[in-house]
């Protein structure tokens, strides 16, 4: 690509939707600051995950859209093979084993799977767009089936099923009828006691004492007590930067990653949340405006599963420290310490913003 080329096409990329991420990269960085008590080792780690996020989605914003279209195959098959390395090599945490140790950082290839699913996908559909019919639904069953499997058994539920919602909601989008659709439902509805049944006993405990967390204050009730504790006790302005109580006291765990948000809440207080949801509703709907403007099969599909993924770990991420979802260690994006996370949420809009760029070329 020659300068001329280059120059123009950075002068389109979105102003708006890059400020709302800025904005929200920031504040997520301070509040990681804080939650780490300024440990310049954290600090540090995450400005590097950060600038490797943006230096590949622009790497991505000013590629060949064909080139995503062509590759989306095998970028698929390569993230499977990577899920399978975890079952040999994995690096285990916390007694789940989903991390690739690469020496200078560790690897979580399950989260590359909120991109590459969504490609396989869009290109599935995008080749059988004029002849689309239940046997190309049954093959992006099976794309979706191998994945969530392999995640399964490291064992990581919390991806495994947020992948599957953001594959199922292209799937819908795609032309599902609505009588398949309440098929899967009856189906999942008669299979439920099996699927309790299957799930580990800390994870039945996690899901019960979402409903009662003070039944088990000490065990797998405590994350979300203290969670909320952080919570409420920002009051209306918080306690201010760097002086969140719940995090300095050791009280509130994972507070860099899964708890992040009750960190912030603690210290800037219920304007603070009003105002940082308020940045992130603006970025989806600015992301949701670009999708409208996309005008082939390939590209709504895939920019589609991809605010998807963004927003489905928005929502899971608050209903967790709030106590309304079951504790399944799902990041919030762009804010959350964690290199895997933040460089696969950046390479989504870097994807977006290409798709939106070149949404006349790839029509023509």
């Amino acid at each position: 690509m020659d300068i001329t080329n280059l120059i123009i096409k950075l002068k389109k990329i979105d102003q708006l939707l890059i400020g709302l991420l800025c904005l929200i990269i920031i504040v997520g960085l301070f509040t990681v600051a804080s939650s780490e008590k300024l440990a310049q080792s954290i600090i540090m780690a995450q400005l590097i995950n950060i600038f490797v996020g943006v230096s590949s989605m622009l790497l991505i914003i000013l590629s060949d859209p064909k080139k995503i279209f062509s590759l989306a195959p095998l970028i698929y098959l390569l993230s499977l093979f990577l899920l399978v390395l975890v079952q040999f090599f994995g690096y285990e945490v916390n007694g789940s084993q989903r991390w690739l140790n690469l020496g200078l950082m560790k690897f979580q290839p399950s989260e590359l799977l909120k991109v590459t699913l969504p490609l396989a996908l869009a290109w599935l559909y995008h080749i059988n767009e004029s002849k689309i019919s239940w046997k190309t639904h049954i093959v992006a069953i099976l794309i979706i089936l191998i994945p969530f499997m392999l995640i399964l058994i490291q064992p990581d539920l919390g991806t495994a099923l947020m992948i599957s919602f953001i594959a199922l909601s292209i799937i819908f989008c795609a032309g599902l009828s609505i009588k398949l659709i309440g098929w899967g439902v009856i189906i999942l509805l008669l299979s439920s006691p099996f699927i309790w049944n299957s799930l580990e006993s800390y994870q039945q405990s996690r899901i019960l004492t979402m409903f009662d967390p003070f039944s088990d204050a000490l065990g797998s009730g405590y994350q979300t007590i203290q969670s909320m504790i952080a919570l409420g006790s920002g009051g209306l302005i918080g306690k201010g930067w760097n002086n969140a109580q719940q995090t300095f006291l050791e009280f509130l765990p994972e507070a860099s990653t899964d708890f992040i948000f009750a960190v912030f809440s603690e210290e800037f207080g219920f304007i603070g949340v009003i105002a940082i949801l308020s940045i992130y509703f603006l970025f989806l709907l600015r992301c949701n405006f670009m999708i409208s403007r996309m005008q082939d099969t390939f590209s709504r599909l895939l920019s589609l599963g991809l605010i998807v993924s963004i927003f489905l770990g928005l929502i899971i991420n608050l209903g967790m420290i709030s106590g309304l979802l079951p504790i399944v260690g799902v990041p919030l994006p762009f804010f959350s310490y964690g290199g895997t996370s933040m460089v696969v949420s950046l390479i989504s809009i870097g994807i977006i913003m290409n798709l939106y760029i070149n949404k006349t070329l790839i029509a023509n």
